[in-house]
């Protein structure tokens, strides 16, 4: 089956220290742009993939085809991003709201989400910590748990990723640990019912039997 994110430095005068802060704050607004910039990037053939996926005039051999070609040019883009992203992490730290902003540290999460595993892995650990400092949201820090446990051949904990059958050619929800008392650890972290995200993909969830 194929599977379908800052230092202070003090100064002894106050002219000085003001300076500082409008710097510092004009790197973070610089930081914003090129995560956002990034964005574009890790978004740019996605939409155009699942289009092409929806295409039911599509023969499946030349719809396969297609797929994997857009899939190469956005797997060149994730590369690049990430190998940039890991220099801004290296310096900075994670992308907090504080330092970019609530866009620019959801583009840091994105493209760590779309990430080899090893990065991911590397990573989660900063995002947890920003999690707890109120730094990003904790969503983030289960979609990027759920993918790290997918791509392990774990069972999720939260059921936010799926996979792609390709015996069925259809998307299925990846195995869930304690499938009973998913839908409480969701809304522990801000997700709605296990149900309606699932809507979203065009599946209906039937929650397991209480035993």
């Amino acid at each position: 089956m194929k599977i379908v994110s800052l230092h202070l430095i003090f100064l002894l005068s106050l002219g000085s220290l003001g300076f500082a802060q409008n710097r510092a704050g004009r790197v973070s607004q610089d930081l914003r742009r090129e995560l956002l910039r990034m964005l574009k990037d890790d978004q740019k053939y996605r939409n155009i993939v699942t289009d092409i996926e929806k295409n039911e005039t599509l023969a499946a051999n030349e719809k396969e085809k297609r797929v994997s070609a857009i899939w190469e040019k956005q797997n060149k883009l994730d590369k690049r991003n990430i190998k940039r992203l890991a220099e801004i992490i290296e310096k900075y730290g994670w992308p907090s709201r504080s330092l970019v902003g609530k866009e620019g540290s959801l583009a840091a999460f994105l493209m760590v989400q779309h990430g080899d595993v090893e990065y991911q892995k590397k990573y989660f650990p900063m995002l947890k910590g920003a999690v707890r400092k109120g730094e990003a949201d904790p969503d983030d820090a289960a979609m990027l748990e759920d993918r790290i446990l997918m791509r392990e051949g774990k069972k999720q904990i939260y059921g936010t990723q799926l996979s792609f059958n390709q015996v069925t050619k259809k998307l299925e929800l990846w195995p869930i640990e304690d499938e009973e008392g998913v839908d409480v650890r969701r809304a522990s972290v801000g997700l709605g019912p296990l149900a309606e995200y699932v809507k979203r993909f065009g599946l209906e969830y039937k929650p397991p039997k209480k035993r």
